[in-house]
C-alpha cells in the first residue's frame, strides 16, 4: 500500500506561494530604460480604485499621470500627479496642486507678486516649529530674496519669545511686559486674544521695547529699517511714544489725538546705513472712528532707522503683539515660529483676528512648515493630525483668499536602530505621506523637504559636517543657512517656470 503524500505536495505549494509574495517587496527593478513589472500574485483580488489602480499597493510615483501615497497600512488614495515643470536633475521641485487642468497653479500668487516688489513690499509669513526658531532658514531665506528683489529688515518680531535671546538677526529688548504663547495655556492665555505668532502682550504703565537691526550678519540688509510698525489692539487711555536711533521721542498714538488714516509714501532718499542718523521721519498715528474700532491697528513710522524704541502708557486692555522692520518695497519675510506646536494652534486664532491682519500686513505666501513635533518612531496613522491640518489650511484661504500657500514637509529625523547605526524615524515617512496627501486634497502646493535635504540618514549627514544637533532632529545655523539655499533655489526654478509659461 503506497504512502499518502499529499501533505508534501501542499507544503510545496505552501513554498512556492509564500516566495511569489515575497518577491512583491524587492525593490524596482529596471531593464535598461524599461521598469520590470512587479510581481503581485494578489492583484487580481485587492481593492481598486475607479481608474482601476490597486489601492492597496505602495508605489512610488508613476508615469501614468499618478501619485500613489501611503495613506495607513491598508489603503492608498490616488491622486492626479501635481505639476512640478521642468527642473534641474537632482532638484527636488515644489509639486502644485491647485489647478491640475493648469489654469492656475497655487504658487502664482507669489511669483507675481515678485515682478511688482520694486513698487511694493512683497511678503512672505514663515509658520514653524523650533525647527525655524530664533530665525533659522528664515534668516537666509529673507536675504536670498531680498539679495535678488529688494528690500532690508527682519520683519515681524514678538515683543517677547523664547529665542529671542539667542535669534542673530535682530536684538531687543523690553521691560514691564506680560507675555501669553500658545503653548504656555496654563498661564491664562486666551485664544481668542492671539495674533498670528500665537502669543500677545499685555503693558504694564511705562512698558518699554526697543529693536535694533545688526549688522554682523547680512549688513545692509538687517541693519536698518524704512518703516517701523506697531501692531495691537489698544485699550482706554493708551499713549505710544516712540524714538528712532535714540533721538528724542515723539507721539505715535494716542486716544486723544485723531488724524487721517496712515498712507505710506515715498520715501525722500534711500536708506544710507553709513549715516543713519541723519534722517527725517513720518510719524502717522490713527485713530479710528470710536464706534469702529478694529481689533488690530499698524501704526508705523518712516525713516532711516537702525533702532527703534517705543515708551507704552495706560491702556490697561491693550494687547500688543509685535513690531515689523521692513522696508518701503521688496521682499519681507516674517517668522512666525512656535517652539513644541503641530501647527493646529493656527487653527484656533479666531478668523476675525486673522481678517485684521490680512488688512493692516497682506501676505503674498503662506509657509507651513510643521511635523518635527508629530512624528514618533511608533505611530504610522497620521490621518487625525492632518484633518486638523486641513482645516488649518482652509482658516487661512478664507482669511487670505489671495494668498499662495506652500507647505513644506517635516524634515530628516534620525533614531538609532538596531544595527546600532542613525536611520530615519519610521514615522518621518508615514508623516510624509500624509502631509503630501493633506497638501493634494487642500489644493495647495507641497515641497519634499525630507527628499530635498537627501532623504534617509541626511539629518547624521549633517551633525558630522556640524550642520545639526546631536539630538539628530535640530538644524543649527549653517543646516539653516544650507536648506534656505535649497528653498531659495527651487522657488526661483519655480518662479522662472512661471515666467515662461507668461511668455
Amino acid at each position: 500500500m503506497k504512502k499518502n503524500r499529499a501533505w508534501q505536495s501542499f507544503f510545496l505549494t505552501l513554498m512556492v506561494i509564500s516566495g511569489l509574495m515575497a518577491l512583491f517587496y524587492l525593490p524596482r527593478i529596471c531593464w535598461g530604460d524599461v521598469e520590470l513589472r512587479r510581481v503581485n500574485i494578489l492583484a487580481d483580488i485587492q481593492r481598486r480604485d475607479e481608474g482601476g489602480h490597486i489601492l492597496a499597493e505602495i508605489v512610488a510615483d508613476s508615469i501614468d499621470g499618478y501619485v500613489r501615497e501611503k495613506i495607513d497600512s491598508t489603503a492608498i488614495v490616488v491622486q492626479p500627479l501635481a505639476y512640478t515643470d521642468s527642473v534641474p536633475e537632482g532638484m527636488v521641485a515644489i509639486e502644485d496642486f491647485a489647478d491640475v487642468e493648469g489654469v492656475h497653479r497655487e504658487m502664482d500668487y507669489f511669483y507675481a507678486a515678485l515682478d511688482e516688489a520694486h513698487e511694493r513690499p512683497v511678503r512672505i509669513a514663515y509658520f514653524g516649529d523650533s525647527y525655524i526658531e530664533g530665525d533659522i532658514i528664515t534668516m537666509d531665506l529673507r536675504a536670498r530674496l531680498q539679495q535678488k528683489y529688494g528690500g532690508h529688515g527682519v520683519g515681524f518680531v514678538e515683543i517677547a519669545c523664547v529665542s529671542s535671546d539667542f535669534r542673530r538677526s535682530v536684538i531687543t529688548k523690553r521691560e514691564k511686559w506680560t507675555a501669553f504663547h500658545a503653548n504656555e495655556k496654563g498661564k491664562g492665555f486666551r485664544q481668542d486674544a492671539q495674533g498670528l505668532a500665537g502669543s500677545y502682550f499685555i503693558p504694564e504703565d511705562s512698558a518699554t521695547f526697543e529693536i535694533r537691526g545688526t549688522k554682523k550678519y547680512y549688513p545692509g540688509l538687517l541693519d536698518s529699517a524704512e518703516v517701523a510698525t506697531v501692531f495691537f489692539t489698544p485699550g482706554e487711555t493708551l499713549n505710544i511714544h516712540c524714538s528712532l536711533n535714540g533721538q528724542e521721542s515723539q507721539l505715535l498714538f494716542s486716544q486723544s489725538v485723531s488724524q487721517e488714516p496712515e498712507i505710506y509714501g515715498d520715501l525722500a532718499e534711500a536708506i544710507d546705513s553709513d549715516s543713519i542718523a541723519a534722517y527725517d521721519t513720518i510719524v502717522r498715528p490713527i485713530l479710528p472712528e470710536q464706534d469702529d474700532v478694529p481689533k488690530v491697528l499698524a501704526q508705523a513710522v518712516e525713516g532711516r532707522i537702525g533702532r527703534f524704541g517705543m515708551v507704552v502708557e495706560g491702556g490697561d486692555d491693550s494687547k500688543f503683539y509685535g513690531v515689523a522692520f521692513d522696508a518701503s518695497c521688496g521682499v519681507s519675510l516674517d517668522n512666525f515660529s512656535l517652539r513644541g506646536s503641530g501647527g493646529q494652534h493656527i487653527g484656533k486664532i479666531p478668523l476675525e483676528m486673522l481678517r485684521e491682519f490680512s488688512r493692516v500686513r497682506p501676505y503674498d505666501l503662506i509657509v507651513l512648515h510643521f511635523g518635527l513635533n508629530v512624528a514618533n518612531e511608533n505611530q504610522k496613522n497620521y490621518a487625525s493630525y492632518t484633518s486638523r491640518m486641513k482645516k488649518v489650511i482652509k482658516h487661512l484661504k478664507t482669511a487670505f483668499p489671495h494668498t499662495s500657500i506652500l507647505v513644506v514637509s517635516v524634515a530628516d529625523r534620525n533614531s538609532k536602530g538596531p544595527d546600532g547605526q542613525m536611520h530615519t524615524m519610521e514615522g518621518v515617512r508615514e508623516l510624509l505621506s500624509y502631509e503630501r496627501k493633506m497638501a493634494s486634497d487642500s489644493k495647495v502646493a507641497f515641497w519634499n523637504l525630507y527628499q530635498a535635504m537627501g532623504g534617509d540618514g541626511s539629518i547624521a549627514k549633517m551633525v558630522e559636517k556640524e550642520q545639526a544637533n546631536l539630538d539628530y532632529t535640530h538644524i543649527n545655523f549653517a543646516g539653516g543657512r544650507h536648506l534656505a539655499d535649497l528653498l531659495f533655489e527651487v522657488l526661483m526654478q519655480g518662479k522662472e517656470n512661471y515666467d515662461n509659461r507668461a511668455r
